[in-house]
């Protein structure tokens, strides 16, 4: 994450900290306790941002080498041919997408006798995506053998598009579940609260009190621990 992003991350992790505090302990200075919950809020807020820029990053490679297949098919070598994905994307992406970043360090790779194979084999390290990974295996393994790389790379444009049209469905389905997961994180609280409201004397020997303390502190970290659990049961990596 940038700079910004982790401060305004740090900044909505403060007032939830604030708010549970004062839900289950009526007191701020219970943050102080509830504080080393932020760097596995920051840890999950990192990984949540790694994985969207990986699935983006996906989608667009794909776009990138189905340019780079029709520019091969008209007779582009495959420098020439990234040369001319790179000038077809750009019209779509602008110059400073993910992806047209990744082409320029190609193309300045191979400008500078990279060979090619080494060259997507770094993309595919550098991006961590499946399919990236995949196709560099692919192109490598048709430079050794003298493969069509025309026809294994059609080939392998077209797997990789009906792969990311098979995680785009799972996630359309799984969506729901996440949906669902977030509304249920924010019962115990809904329900915590109106207590506090409507029946303060049913809970108030939580509070102000070591049983009480230890009581809500047991809870929130098996709160913390299921929610971690529904997190990776509707989690889908790139």
């Amino acid at each position: 994450m940038s700079t910004g992003e982790l401060i305004f991350s740090a900044a909505i992790c403060a007032v939830m900290l604030a708010a549970a505090a004062l839900l289950c302990y009526g007191s701020l200075l219970a943050v102080i306790l509830l504080s080393p919950y932020l760097l596995l809020y920051l840890k999950k807020q990192t990984l949540i941002k790694k994985e969207a820029r990986k699935w983006k990053l996906n989608l667009q490679f794909a776009d990138a080498i189905r340019s780079l297949s029709a520019a091969l098919e008209a007779g582009y070598s495959v420098g020439n041919g990234l040369a001319e994905a790179y000038r077809d994307l750009s019209v779509t992406y602008g110059g400073d997408e993910l992806i047209m970043r990744e082409l320029r360090a190609l193309m300045g790779e191979i400008r500078n006798s990279v060979p090619v194979e080494e060259a997507f084999s770094g993309l595919a390290a550098r991006s961590g995506v499946d399919d990236i990974a995949r196709f560099a295996d692919v192109f490598a393994t048709a430079q050794r053998t003298g493969g069509n790389i025309i026809e294994i790379i059609r080939s392998t444009t077209d797997m990789i598009r009906n792969g990311i049209e098979l995680k785009r469905d799972i996630r359309t389905a799984m969506s729901a579940a996440k949906y669902e997961s977030d509304i249920m994180k924010l019962v115990p609280f809904g329900v915590l609260l109106y207590l506090r409201i409507f029946s303060p004397g049913m809970i108030s020997v939580l509070y102000g009190n070591v049983p009480g303390i230890i009581f809500m502190t047991v809870i929130l970290i098996l709160y913390v621990l299921l929610c971690g659990l529904s997190e990776r049961l509707v989690r889908i990596e790139a």
